[in-house]
C-alpha cells in the first residue's frame, strides 16, 4: 500500500451509516453514471493556448464538465463554446478526472466490495495502458509529458494511477497489474525522472509520483538512492518549508506543495520511516499557518501568484483540515472545521463530482459537511468528527513568508504590510505594499494573479497594480524586505519593514501604526542619485482637488511595469498640501460595489508632489476602478497618510480631523470623534503616540524592534553574476571587420538547453559568435546552423509585433532568433542594463524588441538560408554601462513542424531544460567583455 491503512478496521469505520461512510455513499452516487459508459479518456494530448478553456468575453475559465467534451459553458454569460482549442484544454481536466475516479472506484471496491467498481477501475487502467504511448511527447510548456503539456500534471496523474493499482491489488485484483506497470508506470516515471525542477513546488509532485511508481515497480535500491539526493522528498521538506511551516514560494504554492508533501509523509509512514522531529513539527504547523492570513471575508490573501478571492469554504479546504486534524489533533484545525461546516454559506454543489485530482479549480463558497470530502479522508480521516473548538486568528507575524498582519474589531479589520523573502521567483514586485480590509470591504487590495495565458498577467505582476512604491516608472527589482518592528498591544500596534534595495541605490522603509478605527502610514526613502518615486494610494475620489488635466503617466516601458494598462489618466491641478480621498471598495464583481462600511484617506508628501488618477484593471473577474497615485522626485523624501474607517458595522468614520507634516515631527496628529487627539512620531524605542483626552495627557510607546540576527527576521542574499570567462574585445575600423577579426566563440552541444529532445541526431543546432567593437558600437555577428530555414511568426496586418496564441510570452520567443543580454558584473542575477530579442525576417530585415524597461533596440541586419541564418547586432557604446560588460547570448531554434521552440543554445552554458523561460534569463556565470 502507498497509504497507511488497516483495511479491516477501515471497512467498519466507513460502513453505511457512519460519519466516514457518508463519504463513500457520496462517491458511489457520483460514480454511478460512469459504470455503464466508462470514464472519459481523451484521444488527444492536452494543449495550453490563450483561447482554450476561457470565455472570450469575460476571460474567465469555462466550466469543466466531464460529460461534455465539446460544449464548454461560461458561468458568467451562460454561453456555450465549441472548438478544438477548448476541447484540448478540456482534455487536461478529463485526464485528471479519470485518474482520480479510478482511485474512487478502487477504494470503494476495497471497502464495499461492489464488483461494478472493480470492473470500472480495471477497464480504465487497461485502456490507459493501451493509449499512453499514443500521446506525443511534444510541444510541451513546462517539462516533458505525453498526456499533458507539463510534467507535474503527469506526476499527479501517475500518482493517482499508482494509488488505484495499489488499492486493487490490496483487494486481490491483479489482472491489469503487469500491463499497467509495463506500459504506463515504467515509461511515465522515466519521463518524469528526466526533468528535475530543483526546489519548485512542482518537484514535490514529481518526487512523490516517482517514489510511488518505484514502489509499485519494486525498485527498492533506486528508492533509497533517490531519498538520499539533495532535492529528495526529505530535502525538499528541509529547504522548502520555512520555520513557520509555510512553503517558501507563498500561499498559493503552500497548499499545493503541502498536499504533495502529505502524500510523501503517508508513503514514508507505510515504509516505517519517521520524519525527523523538526521536519514533522514544520509539516504539521503547515496545516495551520495559512489561516493566519485569513481575511475578514473568509478568503485567503492573494499574495505571490495566488488566485484572487479564494474562499476556505470549499471541500478541498475542509479536507485539508480533516487530514491535518487526523495527523495532529490540533484544536485550531478542529475550530476551522467547525467554521467550514457551520452551514452559513449558500447551499450548492460542492464541485467534488467534477474535481480534477490535485490540480483543482477554485469555486464559490458553499455550505459543506464532512460527506463532501474525497477518497483521501475516506481512507485516512478520523473515524469520529472533530470536536467543537474555538479559535480566531489574531495579529500575526510570519517574517520569512513576509506576512505581517494586525487585526482589530474582532478580526473584522485587517491591516497588512508586504515583504519577506522572494518566494523563489513567484513573489510579485510588491515590497512595502499596504493591504486594508474592513469586514467584506477591500480598500487596499492585492489583486493576485491572472491567467498565465492572458496579457493582463503583466498588470498583476507589476508594482503599479499593488499599493507599493516604484522607482522611475519601473517595477521593483527582485529582492527582500525585512521586518524591522512588530508589536501589537490591542489598542495600538505597528509594523515596520525596510527594503534596502527597492531599486539600484534606493532604500525605503514603511511604517504602519494601527489604532482603533484608523492607521498612520509613513513611507521614507533615500537614493544615491535623484529618482522619481511613485506610490499608488487608493481607489475612489479626491474630494478637495479643484480640477484635473488629462495627460499620460510616464513609465519605464517594461512589459511588467503596468503603465500600458492605465486608461483615462489625469493630473491634479492646484492640489492642496493634504489630499483627501473618499475610498471606494475594490474586488467586487461588476454591479456589486456598494460598501458595507466607509473609509477615507488623507495624504501629503515632501517636496513638490504630483497627484494622479487613472482607471486600472480590477482583480480577475472584477470591475476596473479609478485609482489615485502620487509621485515625488529627489534623493530623499517622505509620504505620510492617515486612513480611517467605520467600526462595528457602522458607517461613521472614527477620525474627525487630520493634520499631516512630511517635513517634521510629529508626522500626523489625529483627532477622533470622541475628541481624543493623538500625535504620532518615530522614537528611539520605536514609535511614540502622545494622547490628549479631556485635558488628560498620556502616551503609548510601541517597541518590538527587530535587529539583524533576530531569528524572526527574514534574510535572503540575492544571487549575483560571476563571469566564468573574460574576453578582450578587439578594436574594429568598421562593422564589416567583425567577420574576420572579431573574437570567436562557438556554441554547440554543451551550450544546449533542451525541451523534449536532447542535442544530437537530427537536432544539432550550432552557432558561431564573433565580437568586436568600433569607436561607437559593440558589434555581435552570429552565424546559426539549424538544418532548416528560419521559422518566424507572422507580423500583424499593420506590420506590428505578432500575437502569441499560446500564452502571454512574446511570440518571437517561439521563433528562430537571438536574445542578447548586457549588464554589470556583480549585480543581481537577471538585472540587465540592456537586452533585446531579435528575429531574422525573410526580407533580410530584423525584428527587434527591447527586453528591459527604457531599453534600446540594437541596430541589426540579417540574412536567411535553407539551413540557417546570420545576424549582426550593433549596440551604441554610449548606452552601455562603463567598465567590463557582463554578457550572454541565447539562440532560439524552432523546426517548422513545431509550434514552440525546440531548444536554446546559451553562451554561458546549457545541459538543462528551457521550459517556461520566455525571454527571461538569469545566468550565474555569463562571460565578461572588456571593450577597447
Amino acid at each position: 500500500m502507498l497509504l497507511p491503512l488497516t483495511v479491516a478496521s477501515r471497512r467498519l469505520e466507513t460502513a453505511p451509516g457512519t460519519s466516514l461512510g457518508a463519504i463513500a455513499d457520496g462517491l458511489t452516487t457520483e460514480l454511478a453514471p460512469w459504470l455503464s459508459s466508462g470514464l472519459p479518456i481523451p484521444g488527444q494530448k492536452a494543449r495550453l493556448t490563450r483561447e482554450g478553456g476561457r470565455c472570450p468575453l469575460h476571460g474567465t475559465l469555462l466550466e469543466f464538465d466531464p460529460q461534455a467534451p465539446f460544449d464548454h459553458r461560461c458561468l458568467r454569460c451562460d454561453t456555450a463554446y465549441r472548438g478544438n482549442t477548448h476541447h484540448q484544454w478540456w482534455a487536461m481536466g478529463a485526464h485528471l478526472f479519470t485518474a482520480e475516479r479510478t482511485v474512487h472506484a478502487a477504494a470503494l471496491y476495497l471497502l464495499r466490495g461492489a464488483d461494478a467498481h472493480r470492473q470500472l477501475a480495471v477497464q480504465t487502467l487497461s485502456a490507459l495502458a493501451t493509449q499512453y504511448a499514443q500521446w506525443p511527447n511534444r510541444d510541451n510548456v513546462l517539462g516533458p509529458s505525453r498526456p499533458f503539456f507539463s510534467t507535474y500534471l503527469e506526476s499527479i496523474w501517475l500518482l493517482n494511477l499508482c494509488h488505484a493499482l495499489a488499492l486493487l491489488e490490496q483487494s486481490g485484483e491483479r489482472s491489469v497489474s503487469d500491463l499497467l506497470r509495463e506500459r504506463v508506470l515504467e515509461p511515465s516515471s522515466a519521463i518524469i525522472a528526466s526533468y528535475h525542477e530543483g526546489r519548485s513546488n512542482r518537484q514535490v509532485w514529481n518526487e512523490v509520483a516517482l517514489l510511488s511508481a518505484m514502489t509499485m515497480l519494486g525498485k527498492d535500491v533506486e528508492i533509497e538512492r533517490r531519498l538520499d539526493g539533495e532535492h529528495s522528498l526529505l530535502g525538499l521538506m528541509r529547504s522548502g518549508l520555512l520555520d513557520d511551516g509555510t512553503w517558501f514560494e507563498g500561499e498559493n504554492y503552500h497548499q499545493f506543495a503541502h498536499r504533495g508533501l502529505w502524500y510523501g509523509v503517508q508513503w514514508l509512514t507505510t515504509r516505517g520511516r519517521a520524519l525527523p522531529s523538526s521536519l514533522a513539527a514544520r509539516f504539521q504547523q503547515g496545516f495551520v499557518t495559512p489561516f493566519g492570513g485569513l481575511l475578514p471575508d473568509e478568503t485567503l490573501p492573494s499574495r505571490r501568484d495566488s488566485q484572487y478571492g479564494v474562499s476556505i469554504r470549499q471541500w478541498r479546504w475542509a479536507e485539508w483540515c480533516e487530514l491535518g486534524y487526523a495527523a495532529s489533533g490540533d484544536v485550531r484545525l478542529a475550530a476551522m472545521l467547525g467554521r467550514i461546516y457551520d452551514g452559513r454559506a449558500p447551499k450548492g454543489a460542492s464541485g467534488r463530482a467534477c474535481s480534477t485530482a490535485d490540480a483543482e479549480r477554485n469555486r464559490d463558497p458553499v455550505a459543506l459537511t464532512r460527506a463532501d470530502c474525497s477518497w483521501r479522508a475516506l481512507l485516512v480521516g478520523n473515524a469520529r468528527p472533530a470536536p467543537e473548538a474555538r479559535w480566531v486568528p489574531g495579529s500575526v507575524l510570519q517574517p520569512q513568508q513576509g506576512l505581517a498582519v494586525i487585526r482589530r474589531d474582532s478580526a473584522q479589520v485587517y491591516v497588512a504590510l508586504e515583504g519577506g523573502v522572494g518566494g523563489g521567483g513567484h513573489g510579485h514586485p510588491d515590497r512595502l505594499s499596504l493591504t486594508l480590509q474592513t469586514g467584506p470591504d477591500r480598500w487596499l487590495d492585492d489583486p493576485g494573479t491572472g491567467s498565465y495565458v492572458e496579457q493582463t498577467l503583466h498588470w498583476y505582476r507589476s508594482t503599479l497594480a499593488h499599493h507599493a512604491p516604484l522607482i522611475n516608472g519601473a517595477s521593483q527589482q527582485h529582492g527582500a524586505a525585512f521586518t524591522t518592528a512588530f508589536e501589537d498591544r490591542g489598542g495600538a500596534g505597528w509594523i515596520r519593514k525596510t527594503a534596502p534595495e527597492l531599486a539600484p541605490g534606493v532604500s525605503a522603509t514603511r511604517s504602519l501604526i494601527v489604532c482603533d478605527g484608523y492607521l498612520v502610514d509613513l513611507l521614507e526613502w533615500t537614493a544615491a542619485t535623484p529618482v522619481t518615486l511613485t506610490l499608488p494610494l487608493a481607489s475612489g475620489a479626491v474630494t478637495n482637488v479643484p480640477a484635473w488635466h488629462p495627460t499620460t503617466m510616464p513609465g519605464a516601458g517594461g512589459l511588467e511595469d503596468g503603465f500600458d494598462f492605465l486608461q483615462h489618466v489625469a493630473r491634479a491641478v492646484e492640489a492642496p498640501a493634504i489630499v483627501t480621498i473618499d475610498a471606494a471598495v475594490t474586488g467586487r464583481r461588476p454591479g456589486h460595489n456598494d460598501a458595507d462600511r466607509a473609509a477615507r484617506a488623507w495624504y501629503t508628501a515632501s517636496g513638490s508632489p504630483t497627484w494622479w488618477r487613472g482607471v486600472v484593471p480590477g482583480a480577475p473577474g472584477c470591475a476596473p476602478s479609478t485609482r489615485m497615485a502620487v509621485t515625488v522626485e529627489g534623493t530623499a523624501g517622505r509620504i505620510v497618510g492617515v486612513w480611517s474607517w467605520s467600526e462595528h458595522g457602522g458607517t461613521d468614520l472614527v477620525v474627525s480631523q487630520v493634520a499631516l507634516n512630511a517635513l517634521a515631527f510629529p508626522v500626523a496628529t489625529v483627532t477622533t470623534r470622541d475628541g481624543t487627539v493623538a500625535s504620532h512620531e518615530p522614537a528611539p524605542h520605536g514609535w511614540h503616540v502622545g494622547l490628549v483626552a479631556r485635558s488628560s495627557r498620556s502616551s503609548i510607546d510601541l517597541e518590538g524592534l527587530l535587529v539583524p540576527g533576530d531569528e524572526r527576521l527574514a534574510t535572503e542574499s540575492p544571487a549575483t553574476t560571476r563571469p566564468q570567462q573574460a574576453f578582450e574585445v578587439p578594436f574594429l575600423a568598421n562593422v564589416s571587420e567583425v567577420e574576420r577579426n572579431g573574437v570567436v566563440m562557438h556554441l554547440g552541444a554543451s551550450n544546449y538547453l533542451r525541451t523534449e529532445e536532447p542535442w544530437g541526431g537530427e537536432n544539432q543546432p550550432a552557432a558561431v559568435l564573433r565580437v568586436g567593437a568600433t569607436a561607437d558600437e559593440l558589434v555581435l555577428y552570429v552565424e546559426v546552423t539549424t538544418g532548416h530555414a528560419p521559422v518566424v511568426p507572422a507580423a500583424t496586418p499593420q506590420g506590428g509585433i505578432p500575437d502569441n496564441p499560446l500564452d502571454n510570452e512574446r511570440a518571437d520567443v517561439n521563433a528562430d532568433g537571438l536574445q542578447c543580454y548586457l549588464g554589470v558584473s556583480g549585480e543581481a542575477v537577471g538585472q540587465w542594463r540592456q537586452a533585446a530579442l531579435c528575429v531574422p525576417l525573410p526580407s533580410g530585415e530584423v525584428r527587434t524588441t527591447a527586453l528591459v524597461p527604457a531599453g534600446l533596440s540594437p541596430r541589426a541586419t540579417g540574412e536567411s538560408g535553407d539551413t540557417g541564418w546570420r545576424l549582426t547586432m550593433c549596440w551604441p557604446r554610449q548606452a552601455l554601462p562603463p567598465g567590463p560588460l557582463c554578457f550572454d547570448l541565447v539562440v532560439n531554434e524552432r523546426p517548422p513542424q513545431r509550434e514552440r521552440r525546440r531548444g536554446q543554445l546559451v553562451l554561458s552554458g546549457g545541459e538543462g531544460f528551457a521550459y517556461l523561460r520566455g525571454d527571461r534569463h538569469a545566468p550565474h556565470a555569463p562571460v565578461e567583455l572588456h571593450l577597447p
